[in-house]
């Protein structure tokens, strides 16, 4: 079967004249021959930022900022500044407006950025940093708004909802190909390790999309409506342990749950002014022990739900100051940091989730200790949890 791919020949670029190339191939090696970046320290939770407010025990906090790669520890030598100045480019590259992340535990970080037409290509243990935008000659991304990998094969699938096409890079920012015929403004992705296979939120054609590794589509869930398994605007998707996939169901105000085969299971949320609905759902994000957080662009907060669908708290508030959100769009989850594209505030800002607070000792019972127990009460309770 032929694949959907569309391989692209090798990308090319203009001659420079003589001189320019002569300085420009050198200022590169200067730049390629300097120091590998290290590392920044550890960001420590910063706990005069933290939800919920005293003197309820705090169980987010603010952790860190990530607006340009210095911020993850990457310097620009002398050389590099340089070269910039040769080739005219005033400025460092930033992020400008976010909206589909993905972050994992090896330190992947990736941002779309419809601002500057990129995908940010961040790696927080190297640290590194690369773009990818190019797609044929001088043509370029026009509005990455997704962002999915499949850390198997290094593969980032972006989709762009003005070109109507889902495109795959390299991790150093190399296109592979591009796929997605009859899509409509597509936005969410998210990659379905297990079953090896792509998730896609079709947001003008009001349905999501199931692709192989190819680019083959597989199924289609839903049609606009505002019944169970249908959508009003879907725009973006999340997976759960289970292969469940969560749907921002945008404009009907809620997230809507199906199983992996696309079977409809339930929705969270509806349309409301208080905590545990919405008045604009966007990005959502499952963290391992199935908690849903949805961020909410009108509110400017992140929510917070239990696997049963119950609201848990909310973070986040209105404003620019750090750990503060402006019309935020997406949410990744890595272990017990949160990642939210704070995307007119031009960054990304990381939450940490903190420990539950310890339960106080009963009276008379050391701090530390627990509560001796009858030892046929302990082995009943042990043979009834193993029923």
């Amino acid at each position: 079967m032929r694949t959907p791919f569309r391989i692209t020949p090798r990308l090319w670029q203009r001659p420079a004249s003589g001189l320019l190339a002569a300085a420009c191939a050198a200022l590169l090696l200067a730049a390629g021959c300097a120091s590998a970046p290290k590392p920044l320290p550890e960001p420590v939770p910063d706990m005069q930022r933290v939800w919920p407010v005293p003197p309820d025990a705090p169980r987010v906090a603010f952790l860190r900022q990530i607006a340009v790669p210095a911020d993850i520890g990457i310097q620009e030598r002398g050389a590099r500044r340089l070269f910039r100045a040769v080739v005219g480019k005033e400025k460092p590259p930033r992020v400008e407006n976010p909206t589909g992340l993905y972050a994992d535990a090896d330190g992947w970080l990736l941002v779309a950025d419809t601002g500057l037409q990129v995908v940010h290509i961040f790696n927080l243990k190297k640290p590194s940093y690369a773009q990818a935008f190019r797609i044929v000659g001088d043509d370029r991304l026009a509005s990455p708004v997704g962002v999915a990998f499949d850390a198997a094969g290094q593969r980032i699938f972006v989709s762009d909802s003005i070109l109507n096409k889902i495109f795959l890079y390299r991790t150093d920012g190399r296109l592979i190909g591009w796929f997605g015929e009859g899509l409509v403004r597509p936005s969410g992705l998210v990659w379905d390790a297990v079953r090896g296979r792509l998730i896609a939120a079709d947001t003008g054609n009001h349905r999501v999309l199931v692709f192989d590794g190819d680019g083959h589509l597989l199924r289609a869930i839903g049609q606009r409506g505002d019944g169970e398994g249908q959508f009003n605007f879907p725009t973006h998707v999340a997976l759960d342990g289970d292969g469940n996939i969560f749907v921002s169901d945008s404009l009907n105000f809620r997230v809507e749950v199906f199983g992996s085969e696309g079977d409809y299971l339930r929705h969270v949320g509806q349309l409301g002014d208080s905590v545990g609905s919405f008045a604009k759902p966007k990005g959502v994000a499952l963290a391992a022990d199935g908690t849903l957080f949805v961020v909410d662009g009108i509110y400017d907060v992140v929510q917070m739900f239990g696997a049963d669908g119950g609201l848990l708290m909310h973070f986040g508030e209105a404003g620019s100051r750090p750990g503060a959100l402006w019309l935020p769009i997406g949410v990744a989850v890595a272990g017990d940091d949160v990642f939210v594209a704070d995307t007119h505030n031009n960054r990304i800002q990381v939450f940490r989730r903190l420990p539950p607070p310890a339960q106080p000792a009963e009276a008379g019972q050391p701090a530390g200790t627990e509560q001796a127990t009858d030892p046929t009460q302990a082995e009943e309770s042990a043979e009834g949890g193993n029923r």
